[in-house]
């Protein structure tokens, strides 16, 4: 399974109104579709597609454009939303469980053991996850709780090393009565590595 180029271009156009949320005039086709690099032709059909899953508000007139829609912001809004918009019922990993399909290609009537593990395989390895992914997500991603402890850590480490570097430098200050411009650097730029 391989989502279409569709698929792509609407979760950035979603992600660029997102970014670009604070904005008070609304976002217009040219402008987006130039920012996410696609022909103007192209982010219409998209954005038409969006419209009509209620993912994108479109204003009409001189001042008109596009915007996410009141009430959806994209903490709100899921790839799965997305996907389902675009693509409709091509999402399906196998040619037997689109709508209207036979059951099963070998004729096992509905008790195909191939069909309800690629079902498994679709709803909790690719919809699931894509269902807890919001536009929001992509742009401003949240850490897990591995990444946040090792981040926590790499700071205390750094912040132990300040510490450790200014009463150094206080000690030495206090035996010669001045400090050279290598103790400052070396202070300032574990202060740089704290601000990273």
């Amino acid at each position: 399974m391989q989502f279409q180029i569709s698929t792509d271009f609407a979760i950035r156009i979603l992600m660029y109104l997102h970014e670009n949320r604070y904005e008070v005039e609304p976002h217009t086709a040219m402008n987006i579709s130039k920012a996410v690099g696609m022909t103007y032709p192209f982010f219409i059909k998209i954005a038409n597609q969006l419209k009509k899953a209620n993912l994108i508000h479109a204003i009409q007139g001189r001042n008109g454009g596009y915007k996410l829609p009141e009430g959806k912001p994209a903490n709100q809004i899921s790839v799965y939303d997305v996907f389902v918009a675009v693509e409709g019922d091509n999402r399906k990993i196998s040619h037997c469980m689109k709508t209207g399909a036979k059951p099963c290609t070998n004729n096992h009537d509905g008790d195909c053991k191939l069909r309800k593990f690629l079902h498994g395989l679709q709803e909790n390895a690719l919809f699931a996850p894509m269902s807890k992914m919001m536009i929001s997500d992509l742009v401003d991603p949240v850490e897990d709780e591995a990444e946040a402890a090792a981040r926590l850590a790499r700071i205390s480490a750094l912040e132990e090393e300040i510490q450790r570097l200014k009463r150094h430098h206080n000690r030495k200050f206090h035996e010669t009565g001045s400090v050279t411009s290598t103790d400052v650097r070396a202070v300032q730029s574990v202060m740089v590595c704290h601000t990273v």
